[in-house]
């Protein structure tokens, strides 16, 4: 199963920028500022599917060739300016008795808005195999490696990228859970149910 499941959400991808993001500030010519800025915009309002080349060029005011020579492809554009990265940082340490609960928190914590809207962008991207790929690669990269090294037993990575599965499969129903709830309690108890869910794959015999 561990082999499987870093092949879905790890695997390698040729010639693939081994940086997540570029933001604007980041960007070291106006022509790769105007074009990672509109990049930026048009992802997120539109998805991967629905922004193209040509759309993104004609936004910057650049020929699409001139998109192409930066960035090299639609994915790798996309994988550099939608900025996961700088916005998913969960803490890992602490008593990891408690760390379900956490991570559900840390998630959902009302001033991460800009984190689940970025994780989502890269969720509704996924069918997309080099998309999929460097998901897997920063997931990996920021919470996998660590939470696995720490987790005790023969299955801890397996457990580990099942815990990140958990976490996204959480942002993506969190939009929905939040839209009906009728009490506006629903954050503190998701929390509640959904945590000692993830807390099961951390310490699964205590």
């Amino acid at each position: 199963m561990t082999e499987r499941l870093s092949t879905v959400l790890a695997a390698d991808v040729p010639d693939a920028s081994s940086a997540m993001s570029i933001t604007a500030r980041e960007a070291v010519t106006p022509t790769q500022r105007a074009i990672a800025e509109q990049a930026h915009r048009l992802f997120h309002e539109r998805g991967y599917s629905g922004a193209s080349i040509r759309d993104i060029a004609s936004a910057a005011a650049v020929d699409p060739s001139i998109v192409m020579r930066h960035f090299h492809s639609k994915a790798e554009l996309f994988a550099r300016v939608i900025g996961f990265d700088s916005h998913f940082t969960p803490r890992l340490d602490g008593p990891l008795e408690t760390l379900g609960e956490r991570l559900v928190e840390y998630l959902l914590a009302p001033d991460h808005a800009e984190m689940r809207r970025t994780f989502t962008v890269l969720l509704r991207a996924v069918d997309h195999e080099a998309i999929r790929q460097e998901l897997g690669r920063a997931m990996s990269r920021l919470m996998v490696e660590e939470l696995g090294a720490r987790l005790e037993g023969a299955d801890a990575m397996t457990r580990a990228w099942l815990v990140s599965a958990q976490l996204m499969g959480l942002v993506q129903a969190w939009d929905a859970i939040e839209r009906e709830s009728s009490t506006g309690d629903g954050r503190t108890r998701l929390v509640r149910l959904y945590g000692p869910a993830v807390q099961q794959l951390i310490t699964p015999d205590r």
